[in-house]
């Protein structure tokens, strides 16, 4: 009776760790999409600002691109030169007969602030119109329509549109999922009316708003996370919008391994600055810890039957494996499939497994870095 008594219990156990490992995926929640035409919203005037750091290669590729948007409303481009030590200015020039381009150079005195951040603020203010399509040099719109996209988006009432963005497939299927399963976690938490932060490069919002809150005051000396921060600081001042329409996405080019590396761990530097910061992280803690548990107590409950010929439990075992990775990879299947995020199904549950200890080397490489690495200071 002792030994039914644990069969049963270990049965349950299974049971409800199956089940709470699927609805814990941060994938089986929804963002909201529209699909709807562009209609009039989108009648006012745009300032497209790209933020460039030693970006000569890219900004050849990708700002014909930026300069070919249709958008009757009209539309400016202004390219933020940070760094130019490989010939951004001289690329720069070749795109000067555009009525509608210009650029300005972060100053070289400038201390004790992100230049980042810097760039961003001087291209908001040399910026005509009320409305900021803000991204990065590396990046390119996947469609004529983006600027159409995200400005129609951008109704009355709404100060901010986050829009998505991901790596070119060069970058290779773990960084593109890594990168996407991000991006979904934020856009779903700005559809729920909790908008925390940003992981990509493709935001709108209204200059007004900007300038009336100072910009980046309060985080100007971390060098990065200027996306975060906008998104964390301003979306609690009005309504966020979201907008997922393929023809509103980026596409940016693949990170070098330094690049990646430098990326995540900053990360771990902005998150500590974020609001909401210890809501967000336990939303990813809570969906890792219930497919690790499941995971590893399948496989313990699996070994258990075998070695004590407990067989009730061994099917309990297999479905409590096999369930949870059948749904996760069906959920994801189909929240990629949204996104054009062209990785394999078969990949979706072992790259899950792989990102709490992805997370956790950055942290620990954080750790053990000097925090001025971290923050501008005097040279």
């Amino acid at each position: 009776m002792f030994f039914d008594s644990i069969t049963i219990v270990v049965c349950v156990v299974l049971v409800v760790l199956a089940v709470a490992s699927s609805l814990a995926d941060v994938l089986i929640k929804k963002v909201c999409t529209d699909d709807k035409e562009v209609g009039d919203n989108a009648c006012k005037p745009v300032s497209i600002i790209i933020i460039a750091d030693n970006n000569a290669n890219e900004l050849g590729k990708n700002l014909p691109l930026f300069l070919s948007q249709d958008y009757p409303a009209g539309f400016e481009v202004i390219v933020v030169v940070d760094k130019d030590e490989d010939g951004t200015g001289d690329v720069l020039k070749t795109f000067s007969k555009h009525a509608n381009f210009y650029t300005t150079f972060v100053p070289d005195s400038s201390r004790y602030m992100s230049r980042r951040k810097l760039a961003i603020t001087l291209g908001v203010k040399a910026a005509k119109h009320e409305l900021i399509l803000l991204t990065d040099a590396t990046c390119k719109p996947v469609s004529d329509k983006w600027v159409s996209r995200m400005a129609a988006a951008c109704t009355d009432g709404v100060n901010m549109v986050l829009g998505y963005s991901n790596y070119v497939c060069e970058a290779g299927s773990y960084k593109m999922f890594y990168r996407f399963r991000r991006e979904y976690a934020l856009l779903h938490e700005a559809c729920s009316g909790n908008a925390y932060g940003m992981a990509g490069n493709n935001l709108l919002f209204r200059k007004s708003m900007f300038m009336s809150g100072n910009g980046f005051r309060g985080n100007l000396k971390y060098l990065r996370g200027e996306y975060h921060f906008l998104v964390n600081k301003y979306a609690k001042s009005g309504g966020v919008a979201v907008e997922t329409h393929q023809d509103s996405f980026i596409e940016e080019e693949a990170p070098s391994r330094k690049s990646w590396y430098n990326r995540n761990v900053f990360y771990v530097e902005t998150r500590r600055h974020l609001t909401g910061s210890f809501k967000h992280r336990a939303m990813f803690n809570i969906d890792m810890l219930m497919l690790h548990v499941c995971f590893l107590l399948s496989i313990a409950s699996a070994v258990y039957a075998v070695c004590f010929a407990d067989w009730l439990v061994l099917p309990f075992s297999c479905v409590a494996l096999v369930a949870p990775f059948v749904v996760r990879t069906l959920v994801a299947k189909r929240a990629m499939a949204k996104f054009q995020v062209g990785v394999s199904m078969f990949k979706v549950v072992p790259y899950e497994l792989v990102l709490i200890w992805h997370n956790l080397r950055y942290a620990m490489a954080y750790r053990f870095a000097d925090k001025y690495d971290f923050i501008s200071h005097k040279s």
